[in-house]
């Protein structure tokens, strides 16, 4: 379990972990946090943050240096180890223990029990996403997988927890600027070509120029890219990082439509609201974690003025002069479009094969097909020679190492010119200014931004009657004079909040973690605009300083962050941008 913290942020998940160990499975832990399956781990790597990479990299130096490889399926269904191996060369576990916190020894009963017991399975979260070296990050575990042959058969492979409902199903229907419906990239000119035939459309009519990333949104207004904006089902004032650079964006936006709900901390900003439905009042498919797809009936009719999402999404499309492809009549059409857009996936999936079998996961080809519960067990991956790939990956010291790093590792194994190879770093380290390390993370009781549960007077009043609050180790409470519940300020280069501090040994020495549901301390004001270079995905992270103050100054600066959240007004403290 690498990163994941799921009994706050997947309980469901963690139901079926905990059945899991109660049956006698092994649990390793690799996470900067003491979270409750740390507690019950038999081994809890306690890295310091952001160093994934490196101790991944020493759980395969072990495995190659213990003779633990799985050379029969590395051989025949893999190509690229010798450059892994080359890669992990200078991260042996009493290298690595320098900077990273964690005891050599822990470390190499990681990987013999990581090596030895099958079959295993690793689950991550946004724990490894969530840095500049993101993918970087999956791609190692991918070669801890690859290296042992845990893959192939049912019960091991890769368990990625996704971060909100239906994310995969998102993604999967080409919900991001680089692909289509069917995961193709939209700079392939025989996927546009292919897609204008399917869409009626002209030849030449699809751009093959990738588009504005989400994350890329506040900077494309400010510089004049982008003049409307649409928000669907998602509340960015509280959950997207930078707060205040968020703010300042939309309020220099022509036109910021959003559609939810409620009235959110974010539709409070629009200029115009949309008012959707509630999963109960809508019908569709979802898409899980597990490439499950499964049918949502409607069982409330929804209230006043709010309408289907897919009916104003095409509605407005209409509006807008589209002749063609927006003349849907109910979801079940858009689905047989998506079947037609996507046969390999898609395509034995009607909705009555669905609905009968409750659930269907893709590749599901044809209607004579059960679909693939679980990837690759003919041992054939999706690559143009269907072997796996291993990617080197390398942990340096700073940005500035990144692409050099790369470079010279490439130059000294000879990687061919298109072969990749990863690096990644801490991305904001603290300094004398901002001593301290800012980690963001989930509630069980709160879901997301709190639009849904933060409604809810049982979990308010009730569970998590305690609210916001900045965890931190007592020694660092102790450097800053600070007590159980006492009142502090905290801030960054990006913003600053006010928050009750719990002092707990959870969280290392050096370390503060917040978790983002609130807009009372909104952490997200804190943390940077930092990502991930090749998925761009945030890193939610920041250096930070922290100081202890006294009720009425607390009290001063909250009424000020209800007029910032919780008014229509667009204010933004003018911290650093970039």
């Amino acid at each position: 379990m690498i990163g994941s913290n799921p009994e706050n942020g997947h309980p469901i998940a963690a139901m079926h972990i905990q059945r899991a160990l109660n049956r006698g499975a092994k649990l390793i832990v690799v996470d900067p946090i003491k979270t409750e399956f740390a507690s019950r781990a038999d081994v809890h790597l306690q890295l310091a943050p952001e160093h994934n990479i490196a101790v991944i990299n020493s759980l395969i130096y072990v495995i190659f240096e213990e003779n633990l490889v799985n050379w029969d399926f590395v051989n025949e269904c893999t190509k690229g180890v010798e450059y892994v191996r080359e890669a992990v060369k200078d991260y042996s576990p009493e290298a690595i223990a320098r900077y990273t916190n964690l005891n050599p020894e822990d470390v190499r009963k990681a990987a013999r029990m990581y090596a030895t017991i099958r079959p295993a399975v690793i689950t991550h979260g946004m724990g490894v996403t969530h840095f500049n070296h993101g993918v970087g990050a999956v791609c190692d575990i991918s070669n801890l997988f690859l290296l042992t042959g845990n893959i192939c058969e049912l019960g091991s492979g890769d368990l990625p927890i996704r971060g909100q409902e239906n994310v995969q199903g998102c993604c999967d229907m080409g919900v991001l600027p680089n692909i289509f419906p069917n995961l193709g990239s939209v700079t392939d000119p025989k996927q546009r070509e292919w897609f204008e035939q399917v869409w009626h459309l002209e030849p030449g009519s699809l751009n093959g120029k990738i588009g504005i990333h989400k994350t890329e949104v506040p900077n494309a207004i400010l510089d004049g890219r982008v003049h409307f904006f649409w928000t669907m089902g998602e509340n960015p004032v509280v959950t997207d990082p930078n707060t205040n650079h968020f703010l300042k964006a939309i309020s220099k936006v022509d036109m910021y439509v959003v559609q939810d709900i409620f009235l959110t901390e974010t539709s409070r900003k629009a200029d115009v609201v949309l008012p959707g439905v509630a999963s109960s009042e809508k019908e569709g498919l979802y898409a899980n974690a597990e490439r499950r797809v499964q049918h949502n009936e409607h069982v409330i009719t929804p209230p006043g003025d709010a309408r289907q999402d897919w009916w104003i999404i095409c509605e407005i499309a209409r509006r807008l002069g589209a002749t063609e492809g927006f003349n849907f009549n109910s979801p079940e059409e858009i689905w047989e479009e998506v079947r037609k857009c996507d046969p390999r996936r898609y395509g034995g999936m009607s909705y009555y094969r669905i609905k009968k079998h409750h659930g269907l996961h893709w590749p599901c080809p044809d209607e004579n097909s059960m679909g693939g519960q679980s990837l690759y067990l003919d041992k054939k991956f999706f690559t143009p020679d269907g072997k796996g790939k291993f990617i080197p990956c390398l942990h340096v010291k700073t940005v500035a190492d990144i692409e050099p790093a790369k470079a010279e590792f490439a130059k000294r194994v000879n990687l061919p010119p298109e072969y990749e190879v990863m690096a990644g770093c801490v991305d904001e380290p603290t300094d004398a200014e901002y001593p301290i390390q800012l980690l963001t993370t989930r509630k069980v009781y709160q879901y997301a931004g709190g639009v849904m549960t933060r409604r809810s007077k049982a979990i308010e009043e009730g569970g998590d009657s305690i609210g916001p609050i900045a965890e931190m180790n007592p020694a660092l409470a102790e450097r800053y004079g600070i007590k159980q519940g006492d009142f502090i300020k905290a801030w960054s280069r990006y913003g600053y909040i006010v928050i009750k501090a719990d002092v707990t040994d959870i969280v290392p020495d050096g370390v503060i973690q917040m978790t983002y549901h609130y807009w009372e301390s909104c952490c997200n004001e804190l943390t940077s605009n930092g990502w991930d270079f090749i998925s761009k995905t945030p890193t939610f992270k920041a250096a930070i300083q922290i100081q202890r103050i006294e009720e009425d100054e607390f009290l001063r600066i909250r009424e000020l962050k209800r007029i910032k959240f919780q008014t229509n007004k667009v204010i933004y403290d003018d911290y650093h941008h970039e």
